[in-house]
């Protein structure tokens, strides 16, 4: 734990370093991501990219592992997930938030070596897809480095074994770059 918070702040001490480029949230701006976060169920890691189109508009990709354990044994899930997300407000140049609206799909293992001798006899596999909404704040560190919240809710499709209304929540790093 130590070495990953000496790792955190001695990337953003980095970041600062950078020279004032005053590329927050401009045109064509471009972020990479990474992710660690909680859900109903489990837990969950997570690499985005996001792309500003306007001053007021990005649009954010990612994908994610999630896995965590259930009464029929462990689960891993594998997402792909899009979202359109426009600027509600800002505070200064140190805070932007944004309302995250997409979707999800997903591939889901249930019941991985649910025996504990590897016979996987309940073992079920599915594809689901469905809605996703929420909001996403950025404090930034700079121009290029900022921590990231995020919240989302959404409701999965296609009879998914694990949570029809999944909810994510999660702390993150960007590093934004033209």
């Amino acid at each position: 734990m130590k070495k990953a918070l000496l790792s955190l702040l001695l990337f953003i001490g980095l970041g600062t370093l950078s020279p004032a480029l005053a590329q927050r949230h401009v045109k064509h701006i471009s972020a990479w991501g990474v992710h660690y976060g909680r859900t109903e169920m489990g837990e969950f890691y997570e690499g985005s990219y996001t792309n500003y189109l306007t001053n007021k508009l990005s649009v954010r990709v990612s994908g994610l592992r999630e896995f965590g354990d259930l009464e029929v044994g462990e689960y891993s899930a594998f997402s792909g997930r899009g979202f359109l997300a426009p600027q509600l407000f800002q505070i200064g140049e140190f805070a932007y938030f944004h309302l995250l609206l997409g979707g999800a799909a997903s591939y889901e293992r249930t019941g991985e070596d649910s025996d504990g001798e590897g016979n996987n006899l309940d073992r079920r596999e599915r594809f689901t897809y469905g809605p996703q909404a929420g909001a996403e704040v950025d404090f930034f560190f700079g121009n290029r480095i900022s921590l990231v919240a995020t919240g989302i809710k959404g409701k999965m499709f296609n009879k998914t074994h694990l949570d029809e209304w999944p909810g994510f929540i999660s702390l993150g790093l960007r590093y934004h770059f033209r």
